[in-house]
């Protein structure tokens, strides 16, 4: 999952108004996606459809109750999978169950030395397997976690070949990860036809959670919620993160339409139901940064940094503490941070350019910054990569072109706020005033608050 600060240069100036120089029309705003808790200013609240959103989840069931104990879980799984590989190193299936065990860390952890070993162990699986087996569905899970569409795509191909008939779990997902294939790549009315296809197969959570980010990303917010819905009461096990995932997503659909009290209840209820999640933490110190608790916001994402060494929660902080007029403090953290998204661009730069983008166009390295986001196109031709590009030329001073690609999001099928918040600074730079003042109307009709200066403050959440 993405997070960024999406306006552009901010640095030099600690105050809200000051910071969007760049950027001048209006105030900040969200990008595309997926979008962040906001509360606590009265002025930002806005009530939707409480009917959908306000409905409770099922009552979560047997798991580990919270962060600490799920991570001591993953830690027995990983030692267990690791000693079974090495009493039988020739053995591909084995290899298949330590690269699940890592990839299931890495979607609890973040951590990219799990991804990793995930890759490795699935490619000494996929080298020990014979031909027309192995571990076809997993390999493209993984791939599909480094975000290699073209890896993905040739695993499933593989898949479509087998002889022996892998069941119709494995056929709806594999049919679903088509689905996630063709929305990367822009075409959101294939991922639609192919999502339905494998709910055909087998209803699943997953198929639901995929069309709930498609719906989102249609501006189809009461639909996303729906399907988060039924992707709850789809979940056989219902542990207490996998219904704490839940009411996060949920959070994340409200706030994408301007209901910011509704977000924060949901996350707030996730944190509940699952205590001591980095993910959570990430939500509810965003929620004190817009309730104007700018220091214990600021602890809470320098703790995470310390804790986790994730960039992300340094670029975080950075970020609040030049809301809060303090340029050393944020120098020193978006320092720390920049080299730590070079380091795993290089590592695996699928996985992270767009990670990296999102740190230079926020901390003052534009042309960087479009070098980035061009490769990010490049591997994921969607929507969000194409309004990430439209930034990074808002940043340079490229209107015209930022405004051709946020037609080409929008002609691809995306509707978001952020979106037209864009494309109405490309046409006021171009001297559009009418169809500026159009796309003002229309980002602001699928989120009321989107041009609040207090949106500049976030980091982890996307419109």
């Amino acid at each position: 999952m993405g997070r960024r600060m999406p306006w552009g240069h901010i640095w030099g100036s600690g105050s809200d108004r000051s910071r969007g120089k760049v950027f001048a029309f209006k105030a900040l705003v969200l990008s595309a996606t997926a979008v962040t808790l906001i509360f606590g200013a009265e002025t930002l609240l806005h009530r939707g459809d409480r009917d959908v959103s306000a409905a409770a989840l099922p009552a979560a069931g047997y798991g580990p109750v919270d962060y600490e104990a799920e991570l001591t879980a993953s830690d027995r799984q990983m030692s267990l999978m690791k000693e079974r590989v090495a009493f039988a190193e020739d053995e591909w299936l084995r290899h298949e169950t330590l690269a699940r065990a890592a990839l299931a860390r890495f979607k609890l952890t973040a951590e990219p030395s799990e991804l990793a070993l995930a890759n490795e162990s699935i490619a000494r699986a996929n080298s020990l397997s014979p031909e027309g087996s192995g571990p076809l569905l997993t390999s493209a899970e993984i791939a599909m976690a480094r975000h290699d569409l073209e890896g993905v795509e040739t695993f499933l191909d593989r898949f479509d070949r087998v002889v022996v008939s892998p069941g119709q779990s494995a056929l709806a997902v594999a049919r679903a990860m088509r689905g996630d294939i063709a929305f990367y790549r822009g075409d959101m009315a294939s991922a639609e036809r192919l999502y339905l296809e494998a709910e055909s197969i087998t209803p699943t959570a997953g198929t639901a959670i995929r069309r709930s980010v498609l719906a989102r990303s249609r501006g189809e917010f009461d639909q996303a919620i729906t399907f988060i819905r039924e992707a709850a009461q789809r979940d056989q096990l219902r542990t207490p993160r996998s219904m704490a995932a839940f009411e996060l997503q949920i959070g994340m659909v409200e706030s994408a339409r301007g209901n910011f009290e509704d977000a924060a209840t949901r996350y707030t209820r996730a944190d509940e139901l699952f205590p001591g999640h980095w993910l959570t933490e990430f939500y509810l110190a965003e929620a004190q940064a817009m309730a104007d608790e700018l220091a214990p916001a600021i602890a809470s994402f320098e703790r995470i940094a310390r804790e986790t060494g994730d960039p992300q929660a340094m670029d975080a902080a950075a970020t609040l503490h030049l809301a809060n007029g303090n340029e050393q403090s944020a120098l020193r953290w978006s320092n720390r941070s920049a080299a730590l998204w070079r380091s795993r661009v290089e590592a695996m730069p699928l996985a992270y350019t767009a990670h990296a983008f999102e740190s230079a166009l926020a901390f003052g390295n534009p042309e960087r910054a479009l070098i980035l986001a061009r490769r990010n196109l490049a591997m994921r031709p969607y929507g969000d990569a194409h309004i990430l590009l439209a930034e990074a030329f808002l940043a340079n001073d490229r209107p015209a072109e930022a405004r051709a690609h946020l037609l080409q999001a929008e002609e691809q099928g995306w509707r978001s706020a952020p979106l037209y918040a864009r494309l109405s600074e490309a046409e006021e730079q171009l001297g559009n005033v009418s169809a500026s003042r159009s796309a003002a109307n229309r980002a602001e009709q699928l989120n009321p608050h989107i041009f609040s200066p207090k949106i500049g403050r976030l980091w982890f959440g996307h419109g």
